[in-house]
């Protein structure tokens, strides 16, 4: 965490933005109308997170069954990937039947390429303990904006995953190197209008203090944003009891857990009421996300 005042600028403040209905989270996720395909079992979006959309429109979350590939395990077609900024973004192997493999190659050697243009060669490495798919994080900078492509070849099988990456003045995500945003989270002691503060079973011990106490106590903190009850990949649960674990072997490390939906009981979808100030602060479109 950086202090605000040397931290690069980042857009307007989520502050200045409105809340965000239903229909919003799937145009910010690119899934209204059909408009393109995301990865089946991505744990990113937020809308794939909740029921059946309440407005007729049809968010597609399938992909066509074209054997084992790499894909993306996020938001591809924007407003995830900064040009400039170091960037982390997570795939994993997927079957014919489209599902994510919970098993893989220890390394997967690929390569990038912006416009069909070569970028050269990567490794990544897989990720697997405690989580209930492999994952192969990319860890990199992309030079300029553009469509990026990431090829890798399985069973003699070329293919390629293509994915937008913006100018970074137009991804509202929090970026490595920016302040964090100092929200006043739910508490115990102060629930501020959220409905349940945590749908873990039982609650996490991560809702003492508000992120905003936290930061102006200074030291390092960790956020993480989930929903464990209502993420439909089975990925939220396990991420908050691997940080629950990790945490307590780092010294002076303060967590605080966010959950997403102001209150999902209400209305047909768990994002009917909204969703927390966390969720807007950080520019977020999907989950869970640690910070």
């Amino acid at each position: 965490r950086m202090r605000p005042d040397s931290s690069p600028p980042r857009p307007a403040g989520p502050s200045a933005r409105p809340a965000l209905d239903r229909r919003g989270f799937l145009r910010r996720a690119g899934l209204v109308g059909g408009a393109g395909l995301v990865a089946l079992g991505a744990p990113a979006l937020l809308a794939a997170c909740g029921g059946s959309s309440d407005d007729g429109e049809t968010a597609r979350m399938d992909l066509a069954p074209v054997g084992t590939t790499l894909v993306g395990l996020f938001n591809y077609q924007g407003g995830y990937l900064a040009a400039g900024i170091p960037q982390r973004a997570a795939f994993a192997i997927s079957t014919a039947a489209g599902a994510p493999s919970s098993d893989g190659p220890d390394t997967i050697t690929a390569r990038l390429s912006r416009e069909g243009v070569d970028k050269g060669e990567v490794e990544l490495r897989k990720h697997a303990d405690g989580t209930p798919i492999a994952y192969y994080p990319l860890r990199t900078t992309f030079d300029e904006p553009g469509i990026w492509g990431l090829t890798t070849t399985f069973d003699g099988t070329e293919s390629t995953q293509n994915f937008q990456v913006d100018r970074a003045e137009l991804v509202e995500l929090v970026q490595p190197g920016q302040a964090m945003v100092p929200v006043a989270t739910p508490t115990v002691a102060d629930a501020r209008g959220v409905t349940p503060i945590c749908t873990a079973e039982p609650q996490c011990p991560l809702h003492d203090r508000s992120l905003a106490e936290v930061l102006a106590g200074g030291g390092p903190v960790a956020l993480l944003i989930s929903t464990p009850r209502y993420c439909s990949t089975a990925v939220c649960g396990p991420v908050l009891d691997l940080v629950i674990e990790e945490s307590a072997a780092v010294s002076g490390l303060t967590v605080v857990h966010a959950e997403v939906y102001v209150d999902p009981s209400v209305g047909p979808d768990p994002a009917s009421a909204g969703t927390t100030e966390a969720v807007d602060a950080y520019g977020l479109s999907f989950e869970p996300s640690l910070f």
